[in-house]
């Protein structure tokens, strides 16, 4: 399957899962995602690195400072049902420290909560928030069980 359109090309995105000291995650709701709740994140740019990509989508989602950012995980996401456009998207899912705490919302996000970390499974999350979680949680046990 071939396409010139730019807007049927597949498009990488980053994806922040914040944590603090608390044992707690940021997630917000977004309207492009039917008001599920997701991390923040978003397209990376022409001539940027993931983890700029990362730093700048926090920064303009949140007004948060975030530092420590760790790979997570990869998935695809082909046409979601959830998603306000027909996407395909590509997320590189990265954990990230937080910095600051003054908190500013831009308009794609609509609301947000810490979570402790377990208790954000029992949320409506869509899928690949989900998938990301479960993923942050089993690298961060495994990391404490080599400390």
């Amino acid at each position: 399957m071939t396409t010139n359109n730019i807007s049927e090309m597949p498009r990488v995105v980053v994806g922040i899962l914040i944590h603090n000291n608390k044992n707690e995650i940021f997630l917000a709701r977004s309207h492009k995602w039917k008001n599920k709740w997701i991390v923040p994140g978003g397209h990376l740019e022409w001539g940027e690195t993931l983890h700029g990509c990362a730093k700048r989508e926090v920064k303009e989602e949140t007004n948060l400072d975030v530092d420590n950012i760790k790979l997570i995980d990869i998935q695809e996401s082909i046409f979601s049902e959830e998603y306000h456009e027909k996407r395909h998207m590509v997320f590189i899912d990265f954990s990230a420290k937080v910095q600051s705490n003054k908190i500013k919302l831009n308009d794609e996000l609509q609301e947000y909560k810490w979570f402790k970390t377990q208790d954000a499974l029992k949320i409506d999350l869509n899928p690949a928030t989900k998938q990301f979680i479960e993923k942050f949680i089993k690298k961060k046990s495994l990391e404490d069980a080599q400390n």
